[in-house]
């Protein structure tokens, strides 16, 4: 639940209440200028701070000094309690332009701050010339606070605040819309992206959802947004910030949401309004009541009381278009990631003894789509036995599209090693709308030889080389060279028809055996593969029968899928384009679209990290009765 919003009565009823919780603190009222000398044309920043009290009822929008020009730009504020300390801060930023040079005074000024007259600083400006003539110094009856009545207050008709700024830093993207009657409206919600109008499949693209809430209404038990739809992940929203901002001379209370999506197909992409409900007293409600009171009006409506009503803020929708990563210049090892980073690598130990292991961590540091980023190749990594590596993720924003992945690849070496092996990274980079592959060079090591690695490497390359078959000629021959003086002379039998028959015959043989025995040993990696293909079709489907968890279900049905299709290729499953696979080989468009949608639902579970919440039973029925009949079909 979202802090309440009220008007000033409301803010000093809830202040009052904190303050009485925690103790007496002591209330500070503060005037600071940015600079006491400046230039003429050049802006200087004044702002005056109001701690652990209530908020100023009537804070100026304009200070008259004769000279200079001084406006309201912003208003904040900040509540913080240390060891059941409550200390809120109330911040009124005002611009000052020096339109001449001279010596001036801010003079202070009174304010209503709960029920009685807090009266601010005086702070003095020297101004100098456009050519940086600087005034003489004032004399000694102008320094410190000016005595005297209090500055009139300007009225909201007189002066129209300049245009204010949004939380970002941006403009705000649309004006406050207006009631049937004309007015501003009491809410309503944006969804901010700056200038975002087009992206790249798995682009991750911030999002800021703001909600303006009018600061003269009431409001109340506001919830969290929803936010979310097809075709894209989003991330979780960052804890709300609040802040102050004057739109068409009226205070909103502005509540902004900090989120990204990360596109998960190519082309339009729809961006649905987010909604924040909550409740508003209308205008009519006694002002400043305690919750308990509220909720009593409420109930029991009496003459002359508004009443309570449910509100929904709900922002505006956005659209992108979406584009496939290129195909052109795709490096073989790009893994998904898409955005800007640098890559660096270590190694520890330094040294190892036989068979002791030296972990190469790989660090990818940047911003991007780190979920679904796959780790760093290693090149040259002959003499290296390595294992998976393990994978952490730190970041430095809410909503985790800056930060740091770190993959940790544990080597063992095989024979006596001087270096680990390099690493190659490859991504996207969706500001130079190409492909980079960043580089990193061997960490210098030592390490001993591991006898019992190189033994069972050794072993295992021996199963798989084919016999040796071009010297077998030469071997048969031989003897002919090699035949002793003192034997019997065969000579006459070698140099007859006979033996050059019986050499075309066994040359023939070995010529005609080359084939079948490549095709033997093709026979038997597919044999291979089709024994691991089949045994992944196993494993999913057992996966997905006892998955509860949406992601692991659907990733389960995924593997499922592109075993059978890998099956049906006669092709390594790393190698199916499933897409492709699928409007090759199912012809009911329906049935694809169906199959398809449970290879999209994968990804968007995966590309965002999230289990989705509790499956479905109807869900998995579906999807089960789905992959049965696809599995019988086109089996």
């Amino acid at each position: 639940m979202i802090a309440r919003m009220n008007s000033a009565p409301r803010l000093l009823a809830t202040a009052a209440l904190l303050l009485l919780a925690a103790g007496p603190v002591r209330a500070q009222v503060t005037t600071s200028l940015s600079s006491q000398t400046g230039q003429v044309g050049v802006p200087l920043q004044l702002q005056y701070q109001f701690s652990n009290v209530g908020k100023p009822a009537d804070m100026p929008r304009s200070i008259m000094v004769d000279g200079l020009e001084i406006r309201l730009t912003g208003t904040s504020r900040r509540v913080e309690m240390v060891n059941l300390q409550t200390t809120s801060m109330f911040i009124f930023a005002y611009t000052v332009m020096p339109n001449r040079p001279g010596n001036f005074t801010v003079p202070g000024f009174a304010v209503q701050v709960d029920g009685r007259q807090v009266r601010t600083q005086a702070v003095s400006l020297r101004v100098a010339g456009s050519g940086g003539s600087m005034p003489p110094p004032p004399g000694p009856g102008v320094q410190g606070q000016i005595p005297g009545p209090p500055m009139p207050q300007q009225q909201p008709s007189q002066q129209r605040p300049p245009r204010q700024v949004a939380p970002s830093g941006q403009p705000s993207a649309r004006p406050a819309p207006r009631t049937s009657t004309g007015e501003p409206a009491p809410y309503y919600g944006e969804i901010v992206m700056g200038e975002k109008k087009t992206a790249y499949v798995g682009e991750v693209v911030p999002v800021e959802l703001r909600f303006y809430f009018r600061a003269d209404c009431q409001f109340d038990n506001l919830q969290r947004p929803t936010f979310g739809g097809d075709g894209f992940t989003a991330a979780p929203l960052s804890e709300p910030e609040q802040t102050e901002q004057y739109l068409d001379d009226i205070p909103y209370n502005i509540v902004t949401f900090r989120s990204a999506i990360t596109p998960a197909k190519s082309g339009p992409l729809e961006i649905p309004p987010a909604q924040m409900e909550g409740r508003m007293v209308a205008p009519g409600s006694p002002a400043g009541l305690d919750p308990f009171f509220d909720q009593f009006f409420q109930n029991f409506p009496m003459p002359g009381i508004g009443r309570a009503e449910n509100i929904q803020a709900t922002t505006n929708e956005r659209q992108l278009d979406v584009q496939p990563l290129p195909k052109e210049d795709r490096p073989e090892n790009f893994s998904g990631a898409v955005g800007q980073f640098t890559l660096k690598a270590s190694a520890d130990p330094k040294q190892a003894a036989s068979g002791d292991p030296v972990t190469l961590t790989l660090t990818v540091e940047g911003r991007g789509n780190f979920d679904a980023m796959g780790p760093p190749t290693l090149t040259g990594a002959d003499g290296w036995r390595s294992y998976a590596p393990k994978e952490s993720f730190d970041g430095n924003d809410a909503i985790g599209f800056g930060g740091t992945k770190t993959f940790e690849v544990s080597m063992v070496a095989r024979e006596d090693r001087t270096a680990t092996p390099g690493a190659e990274f490859s991504y996207f980079d969706p500001i130079k709308k190409k492909y980079v592959t960043l580089k990193t060079e061997p960490v210098a090591v030592t390490a001993a030889g591991s006898a019992s690695a190189a033994d069972s490497t050794a072993a295992a390359g021996a199963d798989e080389d084919l016999p040796p078959t071009a010297g077998a000629p030469n071997d048969i021959a031989a003897p002919a060279t090699v035949l002793s003086s003192r034997g019997p002379d065969f000579r006459p039998w070698i140099t007859s028809d006979w033996f050059h028959l019986l050499n075309f015959a066994v040359l023939a043989a070995l010529i005609i055996s080359i084939p079948y025995l490549i095709w033997m040993r093709r026979r038997a990696k597919k044999d291979a593969r089709t024994v691991e293909l089949e045994s992944s079709v196993r494993t999913a489907k057992a996966a997905w029968q006892k998955a509860t968890d949406p992601m692991e279900f659907y990733a389960a049905a995924g593997q499922f899928m592109v075993a059978r299709l890998a099956l049906w290729d006669d092709k390594p499953a790393t190698l199916v384009d499933p897409a492709e696979a699928l409007t090759r080989r199912i012809a009911d468009p329906a049935e694809r679209r169906q199959l398809q949608s449970v290879l999209a639902k994968r990804d968007e579970l995966h590309y965002g990290r999230t289990s989705g919440g509790a499956l479905d039973p109807e869900e998995r029925r579906r999807v089960t009765d789905l992959l049965e009949k696809f599995a019988k079909n086109h089996g």
